[in-house]
């Protein structure tokens, strides 16, 4: 029974035994009796609202917390990047992006960000990483290391021979005492027959000076600069080239063949023949 029934009901009680007071009076009682209730009224329930929500927003206080606590724990965790049958892209918390072909796997070092980037990989992939100068981004690939401020480049730590393909920026090399810097359109290679070769991508400018030189020995010195294999009539051999030439892999073995009518065409990107 709430209150205001339990006065009234004792209030009707006792008008009935005592029929001496007057309506009037009655009447003032009774709204003395409702002004009261209403007063207690709001107090209770503003003390019983009071008692609900504040352990309820404690509580859920403290479950939020606590979530944001298991996220933040969570994700400073994430630091191994793998593949397995698929490549997949990966963004860093440094904003670099890592593409990793199938089977390959990246590991970020536990102080990752704080004063430098270090990194442990296995297997290929395309780097992208954010510019840093502050804090170098430094790849352990097993036999040998790569180290960069910000660039673009692929790295293939996978297969027999081992190399790094740089596109933009500028990297260091250290294999061992040996330490290579690359530059764009730059490879690095190293395997059991060739220790840290470099040599440049096909279309990569280069600028060569060759005086009355055998046509054997310059295509030699392009097939080392650009680590390709290039074919042509052996008749040509001895026929003398001459002057300065400044170009990509295709624009210079034009150059140099136009007088005996030879014309450079791509067999793959390992072989380029001449006829």
């Amino acid at each position: 029974m709430s209150l205001e029934k339990e006065f009234e009901k004792n209030w009707k009680s006792l008008s009935d035994d005592h029929d001496t007071i007057d309506d009037i009076t009655d009447h003032k009682i009774w709204t003395g009796i409702e002004r009261k209730i209403r007063k207690k009224n709001p107090v209770k329930k503003i003390y019983w609202i009071a008692a609900v929500l504040i352990p309820l927003f404690t509580l859920l206080s403290i479950y939020e917390s606590t979530q944001f606590s298991k996220e933040e724990k969570k994700s400073s965790l994430v630091n191994i990047f793998e593949t397995s049958g698929a490549a997949k892209t990966y963004t860093l918390p440094d904003g670099s992006q890592i593409e990793l072909k199938p089977n390959s796997k990246l590991v970020l070092n536990e102080n990752f960000g704080k004063k430098s980037r270090d990194v442990s990989f296995t297997g290929q992939g395309i780097f992208r990483v954010a510019k840093d100068k502050e804090r170098p981004f430094r790849i352990n690939a097993g036999e040998f290391k790569v180290q960069v401020l910000g660039t673009e480049f692929y790295l293939d730590q996978k297969s027999e021979e081992k190399k790094v393909e740089l596109f933009e920026g500028k990297v260091k090399i250290q294999h061992g005492s040996t330490i290579t810097y690359l530059l764009p359109k730059e490879v690095w290679l190293h395997d059991k027959n060739r220790a840290d070769y470099h040599y440049y991508h096909p279309e990569k400018q280069k600028s060569f000076e060759f005086n009355r030189a055998n046509y054997a020995d310059a295509v030699t010195e392009l097939e080392k600069t650009y680590n390709i294999h290039i074919t042509y009539p052996k008749t040509f051999r001895n026929k003398k080239v001459s002057g300065s030439f400044t170009g990509n892999l295709n624009e210079i073995l034009s150059v140099i063949s136009f007088p005996f009518n030879l014309k450079p065409q791509k067999i793959n990107d390992k072989e380029i023949q001449l006829k």
